[in-house]
């Protein structure tokens, strides 16, 4: 057997584990917070081989208190095949904090590479991404790097044969390590994880929308953090 036939069903187990890891999740520790994330995301065919993905993203504070993170980030991506493509990014992240009353901002240079694997197990799309991150932490002396790696499976619910429209689920998971440097961050090796659920609509080929659930975990230097986001997200391609 290949080894393309055997990570397909390790990504699908991965993947259907999902709503059991949000029940741990929502189980084994106490409620935090919450809040609201606005996605944008655009591909843009360029060629046959190339590919352009941009997104921005809005993230709010706690309770929709204010707007805490502006996240711009583009991708030029080569199609090896129509299986696997890689690509190299930029992504400028800006995040804001107001405490006692005072905003203060901070920003992150982030450059990164990734690998994306994509494949379908009857009417299931199903994707891997795999990707390197050096982050330039608002000084130059705070550079550390980061690897995420996501499995989502979309799965068309109502749809027409050729899934050109209709509505259909998503699952995915995202975990992310600092590889190097992680005392510039939060002085651990795990950093996040990200398991989402999410219900969408294809209204063509060229454009859906989403809304979902996401589960965020993140490690501090001192303990974790968790907040309950929820998130829309509209993408487009031509």
């Amino acid at each position: 057997m290949s080894h393309t036939h055997q990570l397909i069903p390790t990504l699908i187990r991965c993947i259907y584990l999902l709503p059991l890891l949000l029940l741990v999740a929502k189980a084994s520790s106490a409620q935090i917070g919450n809040g609201g994330w606005l996605n944008l995301t655009h591909t843009q065919k360029l060629s046959p081989k190339f590919d352009v993905i941009s997104d921005v993203q809005f993230r709010s504070a706690n309770n929709l208190d204010y707007l805490s993170t502006l996240l711009i980030r583009s991708v030029l991506s080569f199609n090896l095949t129509k299986q696997h493509a890689v690509g190299v990014g930029y992504a400028n992240i800006t995040d804001w904090d107001v405490i006692d009353e005072q905003k203060s901002s901070r920003m992150e240079h982030r450059f990164f590479q990734q690998y994306i694997y994509k494949n379908a197990i009857q009417n299931i799309r199903l994707n891997f991404r795999a990707r390197l991150e050096q982050r330039n932490l608002d000084k130059a002396d705070k550079f550390s790097q980061r690897m995420r790696l996501q499995a989502a499976a979309v799965i068309p619910l109502i749809t027409d044969k050729t899934f050109s429209k209709g509505m259909y689920s998503l699952l995915q998971s995202e975990i992310m390590f600092n590889v190097q440097n992680k005392d510039k961050v939060n002085g651990h090796f795990f950093d996040q994880h990200r398991p989402l659920v999410a219900l969408g609509y294809r209204f063509n080929k060229n454009i859906d929308a989403e809304i979902g659930y996401l589960r965020w975990q993140h490690r501090k230097m001192s303990g974790f953090g968790e907040r309950d986001i929820f998130q829309f997200r509209i993408l487009s391609n031509l």
